[in-house]
């Protein structure tokens, strides 16, 4: 069979059991192109046709593919990493060997092959900040021809990763207010979620996004407004009528949020102190009717927007086995808590000051809820509580801007102390 005769036969299989034998029989024929086609093929039936390709089959196409990794161009290597991305097939051992072979060619990358190489390395946790800080430098000159789902892509899988480049995010960002518009609901919510992830404030790009956003709201799916909402609040993006519009887009969905999504969500408007009972209300009623599949972490939000609801006066019930286990979540966590290292240095400091030489670390609050990070008492029976914040807690191009996080806690923290932490 000649390459072409085999590269259209590839192309031609209409099952994986038909792959697969081809594969078998003509593999060791295969040039880079029949292996790049194998594999963006393969990733077809399984995410186009919903097939099911066994793991073994999806491993010798990887293992006729390193054979011709050098042989691969630029539009190659990135197909076949986006290939095994979209089956879900994480191979760090070729995927390293692929990224060899790609650095010395990432000049030749187009914007869509870059993008997608990025998605790729998201998408299956392969983290390489060598080759991630080679990319960027190919991809910067050529942001101004990332499509929208280009520059999302890459935005997300930036957060994903864990890789912070101020100077990139920025441009990037210049690059896709003008395209904005052009942003699909999926698009504008993950780059929203994603500056939230990275603690990237830009006020203005945001109230872009959320003037794009506002039209498309019904189109929004639970995810999409859950990850909406967090954002704004991790970044304190507070705009009182697009948070009205976004939840009157989610009420009637909120049957078919993931319980973390309805945790976020309840713990958004408490951060962004958005009152909405009726929203409120359903949401808590949604949370107790799954209180005994709910998390730590998702009873201890809950708890914190309790709390919030005591501090507004408002009128929504909290049903009583939820209320119940949500406190347990919290003092679990509060009896369990451990002073940082951070934390520590600071205590010693405070200890040399005077009057402070008995202060003590972890100090539970006068009504129990809360563990004072440094706790002094001073002679004359007056109290000083002092809450240690590093870099972590604030945003990181603004760092005296806190997070969500933290903003929520220390709103909470100052009404039950009473005093205000240093």
């Amino acid at each position: 069979m000649s390459p072409s005769m085999l590269t259209s036969a590839i192309k031609g299989c209409i099952s994986p059991d038909e792959l697969l034998s081809l594969v078998e029989q003509h593999g060791l024929a295969f040039n880079q192109i029949h292996c790049v086609t194998v594999l963006s093929h393969a990733a077809q039936l399984v995410t186009r046709f919903r097939c099911v390709i066994p793991r073994s089959g999806i491993e010798r196409m990887v293992q006729l593919a390193q054979e011709q990794l050098p042989a691969m161009d630029a539009q190659g290597l990135a197909t076949a990493a986006y290939a095994l991305a979209k089956m879900g097939h994480k191979d760090d051992v070729f995927m390293a060997a692929l990224l060899e072979a790609a650095k010395p060619q990432l000049h030749d990358f187009i914007p869509q092959a870059l993008a997608n190489t990025v998605w790729a390395l998201a998408t299956l946790g392969h983290v390489d900040g060598d080759f991630m800080a080679a990319l960027i430098k190919a991809a910067r000159p050529q942001l101004c021809d990332f499509t929208p789902q280009a520059l999302a892509n890459t935005v997300w899988a930036l957060a994903t990763l864990g890789h912070a480049d101020r100077d990139f995010l920025a441009a990037l960002l210049d690059a896709a207010k003008p395209k904005l518009q052009n942003f699909m609901p999926q698009n504008l919510s993950n780059t929203a979620w994603a500056l939230a992830v990275l603690g990237h404030t830009d006020e203005d790009f945001m109230a872009a996004l959320l003037k794009a956003a506002l039209p498309q709201l019904r189109d929004f799916n639970p995810q999409d407004l859950a990850n909406m909402m967090w954002a704004l609040a991790t970044l304190g993006h507070a705009d009182g009528d697009f948070i009205a519009a976004l939840l009157k887009a989610g009420k009637p969905q909120l049957r078919d949020f993931k319980p973390q999504a309805l945790m976020n969500t309840a713990w958004a408007l408490a951060v962004l102190d958005h009152a909405d009972d009726a929203f409120m209300a359903a949401v808590l009623q949604l949370a107790a009717d799954m209180v005994i599949g709910l998390g730590s972490q998702d009873l201890i939000q809950l708890f914190m927007c309790m709390l919030w609801l005591g501090d507004q006066h408002s009128d929504v019930v909290v049903p009583a086995q939820l209320a119940a286990a949500c406190k347990r979540a919290w003092m679990e966590e509060r009896d369990n808590a451990l002073p940082s290292r951070v934390q520590l240095e600071v205590l010693a400091v405070v200890r040399q000051l005077p009057g402070c030489s008995g202060a003590a670390s972890e100090q539970a609050s006068d009504d129990g809820l809360f563990s004072i990070d440094i706790a002094v008492q001073f002679p004359d029976g007056s109290r000083l509580a002092v809450e240690v914040d590093g870099p972590i807690h604030f945003l990181s191009n603004a760092l005296t801007l806190p997070k969500g996080a933290t903003r929520l806690r220390a709103r909470d923290y100052l009404l039950s102390l009473g005093v205000g932490p240093v």
